[in-house]
């Protein structure tokens, strides 16, 4: 009988202890305002702040990469474009839940998630919502009540991360091109460092582009019905469209036009143009298999303006001239495969030399003793990995000294960043 009151007692005690640090998410100074996901409450006053028609462009960070703003907006006169493409881990449920307070008579929006069971689900990303909400508390109004667990349940560790970047000043500013600064005003990305395709053999093998008809939830085909009646009864229109995807990471077996079928009966609401378009070749790609390089924004941009037009009836012409392909650069550096390391159960640690462009899925499974992966490249984003890296392991990852924030806030190793450490 004493044991209930003890544990009610140690509970109030560790939320008592905790608050100060937990507050601290909410009440600090913003920390991430020039990380990529600083970049969210920009974009969101860009949608409020604006008058008049809107070309409102939803999705992952396919889109941010993949849209030319000012080419739409030369096209469609009357229209002001709106980029609303942000990190694909927030979720695409989480930019509904932005966008749809905001629709008014007039707009048009096109949804184009990444090709992914991620981003075709009600994943809500919660480090990430957090990331990009710090010091704009007010979006907070836009999380539904069924992710306010995810929510609270993130809040601790932002906030210790929080009060450690205040401690040390290691402020984060993101790595690369994933800056803020690397966004223009309509909230593209729009910088020289996406020139051609880095990644090693031009795909990333980590990612396989799938399109499945299981992949799109059903949850989420009703989210998007229910979004999409929102929209018409406040006079918008919604369309969906398809996120590039590199041709090189497309399952074989793939049927575009199989998944086209599928949307068709499902959504209820129209999509534009040929899916199969969208699989373009891997020139036109940049580090990720959705994030098109500056050359091929432009070829994607054409195609979306064409398709809007024929949507809508618009007979004029589409007189921009297309870029050339970029070369594509000699592919170089190591890859530390999934047979080296994984059943080893004696080590303990391994360090991953600075040449190693690609880490393979599951390469420290089974390593059942090892407690420390050091990396030794102090740039992220030169290192292919995927979901499965840490699968089958207690580890931690170890990283050059000055270089924690951007591992953390780094596009791909942001997902592990509770398991990051400098040292």
């Amino acid at each position: 009988m004493k044991t209930r009151p003890f544990i009610l007692l140690t509970t109030l005690l560790t939320l008592v202890l905790l608050a100060p640090f937990t507050a601290g998410g909410l009440l600090l100074p913003a920390q991430y305002q020039d990380t990529f996901m600083g970049e969210l409450p920009y974009k969101m006053a860009r949608l409020q702040g604006t008058s008049g028609r809107r070309l409102i462009v939803v999705g992952g960070s396919g889109m941010a990469f993949a849209v030319d703003s000012a080419l739409l907006e030369e096209a469609f006169p009357d229209f002001t474009a709106v980029n609303m493409g942000m990190y694909a881990d927030l979720g695409t449920d989480f930019l509904l839940d932005l966008t749809e307070p905001e629709l008014r008579e007039g707009d048009i929006v096109i949804i184009a998630p990444e090709q992914h069971a991620q981003t075709l689900s009600m994943y809500f990303g919660a480090r990430s919502a957090l990331q990009g909400m710090d010091g704009a508390w007010s979006l907070l109004r836009c999380v539904p009540r069924r992710d306010w667990g995810r929510l609270a349940g993130a809040l601790p560790s932002f906030s210790l991360e929080k009060w450690r970047c205040l401690i040390t000043g290691d402020r984060p500013e993101g790595e690369g091109i994933y800056r803020r600064s690397s966004f223009n005003s309509y909230g593209d990305v729009e910088s020289p460092l996406a020139a051609a395709n880095v990644m090693p053999g031009y795909c990333d093998p980590s990612v396989t582009v799938s399109y499945d008809p299981s992949l799109l939830e059903e949850d989420f085909a009703e989210r998007l019905r229910s979004y999409a009646a929102r929209a018409h009864k406040e006079g918008a229109e919604v369309y969906w469209y398809f996120c590039p995807a590199d041709r090189l990471a497309v399952e074989p077996a793939a049927s575009p036009d199989l998944f086209y079928e599928h949307l068709y009966e499902t959504l209820h609401f129209p999509i534009l143009g040929d899916p199969n378009r969208a699989v373009m070749d891997e020139a036109w790609f940049f580090d990720t298999d959705f994030h098109l390089n500056q050359s091929g924004r432009t070829v994607y941009t054409v195609q979306l303006i064409r398709d809007l037009k024929a949507q809508l009836g618009i007979s004029t012409p589409t007189d921009i001239a297309l870029p050339a392909a970029p070369p594509l650069p000699e592919a170089g550096g190591a890859i530390l495969t999934a047979d080296l390391w994984a059943g080893n159960t004696e080590v303990r640690e391994i360090t991953v030399p600075a040449d190693v462009v690609r880490i393979e899925d599951y390469a420290f499974d089974g390593c059942t003793s090892l407690t420390q992966i050091r990396l030794l490249s102090d740039t992220p984003s030169r290192i292919l990995i995927g979901d499965h890296l840490l699968d089958g392991c207690g580890a931690v990852i170890c990283v050059p000294e000055g270089t924690l924030s951007a591992y953390r806030t780094d596009y791909r190793f942001s997902r592990y960043a509770d398991r990051i450490r400098e040292g």
